[in-house]
């Protein structure tokens, strides 16, 4: 007996040590769960707020609150890590903030994210956790007196972010944060094929039109029963790090998508590509470019139990002030383009002369969803939706 209770107790360590383990694998493994839970979960939200029509950055808000949690206490800190994911060691954090940076540098040439954190510099902002924001590198910190206007009118526009004098006045605590995506295919679509066709609803009733790209290539895709949706990958011209994802439903709706991708990861979709091989494929996608504003993120982020921040009764951010404190302002801006631009023109005159072939045809001339994922941490740096047609 005593035996089998030092066995389990022996067990039991070695299970919780490989979760606190820091070693490489570990921390891309957890970094790769906790961004994924997040993203799907708030973009579900999101989806849910808007009128099919949708781009949103849930990597952004999953940093900021990350910054947050820097400063975070008691129970604010442990709402935030639930939510988030965010590790309670100082290593996997620091890790974490490593493969950000560097995924952020490599894609500079084809994202730009920027996100500001503005507090009363009257309430004694703590030099630590301002030390802490600049050397993570994931959001600029400003320092302003909220009750100054002619302070804040003359800084405004250098922040470079959605701020209105407004925004300022009854608070002390903003966050904020844009995101912008151009597409570049490795596999560009040729504009002469773009012809004005049909977009169709979930029930198959013609609801306007789109202007449709054309193009048939060697590309994954792949049906995904658990989610009752195919799905294509759409690679992007940026160091072989990112990819469109494009899903269509077969047997939901479209709003529900998001929240079925809970129930899978990344890894699974991208081992079934591995698995059955690049197919020949004919690819009509609409020409689109979509920009949506979230006001109310707060809200959506409040939904999802990240409730406290929001507060000034219960509030804990003893990290940043000793003067009580609560976010009152959470938004982003997120803008998207998708059309037939590629990088090299060479790429487009080598797809269209083929050997004839049999072909599977996927046509998003209906209501889909789409994510831009990182493919090296499976992190999902833009998702939404397409559902109202219109001429781009």
């Amino acid at each position: 007996m005593i035996l089998k209770t030092i066995s389990l107790v022996f067990l039991l360590t070695l299970v919780q040590g490989s979760k606190y383990n820091c070693n490489p694998d570990n921390v891309v493994e957890y970094f790769k769960r906790s961004t994924y839970d997040f993203a799907v979960r708030i973009l579900d939200r999101v989806g849910q707020q808007t009128d099919f029509d949708f781009v949103f950055s849930p990597l952004s808000t999953w940093l900021q609150l990350m910054t947050l949690a820097e400063g975070a206490t008691g129970d604010t800190l442990k709402e935030i890590r639930e939510v988030t994911g965010v590790h309670p060691l100082e290593c996997f954090r620091r890790k974490f903030k490593e493969i950000l940076n560097t995924m952020e540098y490599e894609l500079r040439p084809v994202m730009n994210r920027s996100s500001v954190i503005a507090i009363d510099k009257l309430l004694g902002v703590k030099d630590s956790f301002v030390k802490k924001v600049k050397t993570a590198n994931t959001d600029k910190i400003v320092l302003l007196n909220f009750h100054d206007q002619k302070e804040i009118s003359s800084q405004i526009n250098k922040i470079g972010n959605p701020f209105d004098a407004n925004d300022f006045e009854l608070t002390d605590f903003l966050m904020t944060s844009t995101a912008y995506l151009k597409s570049y295919w490795c596999k560009p679509f040729n504009p002469v094929y773009t012809m004005t066709e049909m977009f169709y609803s979930e029930e198959n009733v013609p609801i306007g039109q789109v202007r449709l790209m054309h193009q048939e290539e060697y590309f994954n895709l792949t049906e995904l029963p658990s989610i009752n949706a195919k799905v294509l990958e759409l690679p992007l011209n940026s160091n072989n790090r990112l990819s469109m994802l494009v899903f269509i439903p077969t047997n939901i709706t479209v709003m529900d998508l998001f929240y079925q991708l809970k129930y899978l990861s990344l890894s699974t979709i991208f081992n079934r590509y591995e698995a059955e091989g690049t197919k020949l494929v004919k690819v009509k996608l609409p020409r689109f470019k979509i920009t949506t504003e979230l006001l109310n993120l707060a809200e959506l982020v409040n939904d999802m139990d990240v409730n406290r921040i929001f507060y000034p009764e219960v509030a804990e951010f003893g990290g940043i002030s000793d003067y009580p404190m609560y976010v009152s302002l959470m938004s982003q801006i997120a803008d998207i383009e998708v059309t037939e631009t590629g990088v090299q023109a060479s790429v487009i005159a080598e797809s269209l002369i083929r050997e004839p072939a049999n072909s599977i045809t996927f046509s998003a001339d209906r209501p889909f969803a789409y994510i831009i994922v990182d493919r090296p941490t499976e992190t999902i740096l833009f998702g939404g939706i397409y559902g109202n047609p219109s001429i781009y």
